[in-house]
């Protein structure tokens, strides 16, 4: 995921980020993890001014990172159980070839959390990529103009 994000054209990952922004605004709006209706306005005038007349940059990275923190305990709670489930095949002579992963089983509102989180991530992951990208042209620019 990072390296298409690395790849694609700017303006493509400018409209990434507004899409998803969005589409977590909406998310918000309907989720039940917030402790008050002046927190959750918070965020979501955060996630606005994403969208809006502030530059995305580092900053608002520091203010994803409480609200992925906040999704990442509800998901914590919504785990019913962490089942081993085994990746692989049976040979004859080794015995079990493969590798095991722990998947969580989770509430309906867990797997609502869930998506949310991976949504949450992928923004920050677009973010990052967007400033730096942005940075190095300015950078390249400024260099290239002395």
């Amino acid at each position: 995921m990072f390296k298409t994000y690395l790849q694609m054209p700017l303006e493509d990952l400018f409209t990434n980020i507004l899409l998803e922004t969005r589409q977590i605004s909406d998310g918000i709006q309907k989720a039940d993890v917030f402790a008050s209706a002046m927190e959750r306005a918070c965020y979501l005038r955060d996630l606005a001014m994403l969208s809006g007349n502030r530059w995305i940059d580092t900053d608002s990275l520091r203010n994803l990172d409480p609200l992925i923190e906040l999704f990442r305990k509800e998901l914590d709670v919504e785990t019913i159980a962490v089942v081993p489930v085994f990746h692989g095949h049976n040979e004859p002579d080794l015995g079990a070839v493969g590798w095991v992963e722990e998947c969580r089983e989770l509430t309906d509102r867990g797997k609502t959390m869930s998506s949310m989180l991976q949504s949450l991530r992928r923004l920050r992951c677009m973010i990052e990529v967007a400033d730096a990208r942005v940075k190095a042209e300015n950078f390249v620019n400024r260099r290239l103009q002395v």
